[in-house]
Formats: structure tokens, sequence, C-alpha cells
């Protein structure tokens, strides 16, 4: 009797055994369940997050016609802060961060205020754009209001860097 018992009382522990296994397994995948309108809703975030990051970078694919669009908005900001711009130099495209990089080298006279609302104005403009570097000068020893400025302004494209795959 101990011999046909010992089996299957081994056989029975080891079916109870699979049978917790399988609970497990679909407990876990009910939490998985539950957690789906967790992940919508993270899905919905990014895209909101990923849109109005879109929009912070030229459209323009091309860097010489977002270069175009750039100059553009520094032109527009300047004349509504009556900024005097004396010259625009663009810089080669280059890559920062996996980022296309849009380089301008700008120079403008303008009054201390002047300057200011224009650099707050490109700071928090619609479009992302960074102030590299600056140098400012005093242009009229009588009026020290009166200053040149020389900045490098920088944009993105929504390109990103494509990695190079070495071949072995």
């Amino acid at each position: 009797f101990a011999f046909v018992a010992q089996p299957v009382y081994r056989e029975n522990k080891i079916v109870q055994q699979k049978i917790q296994e399988k609970i497990l397994f679909i407990q876990k995948c009910y939490e998985i369940l539950n957690q789906k309108s967790y992940y919508k809703a993270k899905n919905e975030e990014n895209k909101l997050i990923r849109t109005t990051l879109n929009q912070r970078f030229f459209e323009q694919s091309k860097p010489a016609l977002a270069a175009a669009q750039q100059q553009n908005l520094i032109q527009g900001l300047a004349n509504q802060t009556g900024v005097n711009i004396i010259r625009f130099q663009v810089d080669k495209p280059k890559y920062v961060e996996g980022l296309l990089t849009i380089s301008t080298k700008v120079t403008i006279r303008s009054k201390l205020r002047n300057l200011t609302n224009f650099i707050k104005g490109l700071e928090n403009n619609s479009k992302f754009m960074v102030i590299e570097e600056m140098a400012v000068q005093r242009i009229n020893e009588k009026d020290l209001e009166e200053l040149q400025a020389h900045f490098t302004v920088s944009g993105f494209i929504k390109s990103m860097e494509i990695e190079k795959k070495k071949t072995a």
C-alpha cells in the first residue's frame, strides 16, 4: 500500500505545484492588463510632449532653409525691439548631442534696454534658440548706453544624427 500511495502523493504534489504556478502566471497577466490604462496615459503624455517639442524645432529639413528661417526670426525680433542688425554670418551646420544645429553669428548696435529686450525675446521665442557666445562693447564715449554686440545664436532642426555603422 505504501508503494502505491507514495508515487500518487508525489504526482499529486507536482500537479498542485503546477496549478500554483499557473495561478501565479494568471495573476501576473491580470496585473499587466490592469496597468493598460496607465500605459495608455503615458503614451498620450509622450505624444503631447513630442508635439510640443516638434513645435520648438525649425520645420525645414534642409540646413540652408532653416538658417533662412532663423535669420528671418532674428530680423523680426530686432525690428520689434529697435535693435539694428549690422551683419549676419551663417556657420556650417553641425551635430550637437545628436541634433542638427544651425549657428548664426550676429552683430548688432543698440541701446542697453533694447539689447536686453532683444535677448529676452530671443531666449523666450517659440523656436528653441540659444545664445552660445556673446561679446558686448561700448561704442560711444558720450552715450554710455550705445552698445555693439557680437553673438552666436544656435537653432535646431528635427533631424537626428544617423549612427554610422562600421563594416567589419
